[in-house]
């Protein structure tokens, strides 16, 4: 059996509470200047800036504007992104991992948004191009939900990390990247098979159709089109079909990861 590849033998440090995290950020915020994620402003950047490139593509503006948008965007996410990904990181060993997860999901987005959706407006004023602001915000909250759990996902695994004993260089966190991504996406199947398993139905039930509801909000407002797969994505009825997308596409990653990727293959935390 092949071993996931980026499986290691980790020394795990003592864990933090929420509350002591808090406290850490809170007593000293500098901390996040000297402590700044250049990994993450440094791919945030790099995925971000297309968004906005996108967006003004499609509304018809110029290449010329939607470039400059575009280049805004790279700016502000290279700055931020360092000190929310020092932020992450000091939530890293926070047990239970789901307080730290919900922490991280509502402040980030909230406060990077706010400030990200000002400079975005300054900037049509200053061109007087066609406020595509709204619509490209949307899809950048989209992308924060998603990026934020991952980033803490991946920094609970080593990866991702600066300024620590066992972090490593950006190109050697590249390479472990890829499998990660699946593992992220395999985690909460993996996790509704074992409740299965337990017979905690009810929760599994729960925990699906949460998903269902999660996935097709995100999808929505990334392609605007609430409904992208069944019934050829027409909306016949919202209570009836809502989610009905993320739960199909739920029930097959549980069957995939419950007959074909054992445990093993997951890396754990560290």
């Amino acid at each position: 059996m092949i071993d996931s590849p980026v499986t290691e033998a980790f020394v795990r440090p003592p864990p933090k509470s929420i509350t002591s995290a808090w406290l850490g950020v809170l007593r000293d915020p500098a901390q996040l200047v000297w402590h700044w994620n250049y990994k993450g402003a440094i791919l945030s950047a790099a995925f971000r800036a297309p968004i906005f490139l996108i967006t003004y593509l499609i509304g018809r503006e110029s290449v010329r504007l939607a470039f400059a948008a575009a280049g805004v965007q790279f700016i502000f996410r290279f700055f931020f992104s360092g000190l929310s990904g020092a932020f992450i990181q000091s939530f890293r060993r926070v047990e239970p991992p789901w307080k730290a997860f919900a922490s991280i999901a509502l402040l980030v987005p909230v406060v990077s948004h706010l400030i990200e959706y000002f400079v975005q407006a300054a900037f049509v004023w200053v061109t007087g191009t066609t406020d595509l602001t709204n619509r490209a915000i949307v899809r950048s909250v989209c992308v924060s939900v998603i990026s934020v759990l991952f980033v803490l996902f991946i920094m609970r695994r080593n990866v991702m990390t600066v300024g620590e004993r066992t972090s490593k260089s950006l190109a050697s966190d590249l390479r472990k990247i890829p499998w990660l991504i699946f593992e992220f996406m395999m985690f909460i199947p993996f996790e509704i098979g074992q409740m299965i398993r337990r017979k905690q139905f009810l929760y599994a039930i729960g925990a699906l159709f949460g998903f269902g509801l999660f996935a097709q909000t995100i999808v929505w407002g990334v392609t605007e089109k609430s409904h992208w797969t069944y019934s050829g994505g027409q909306t016949i009825h919202i209570l009836n079909l809502w989610g009905i997308d993320g739960i199909i596409i739920m029930l097959l990653a549980i069957a995939l990861v419950s007959f074909v990727f054992p445990r093993k293959w997951f890396t754990r935390d560290s």
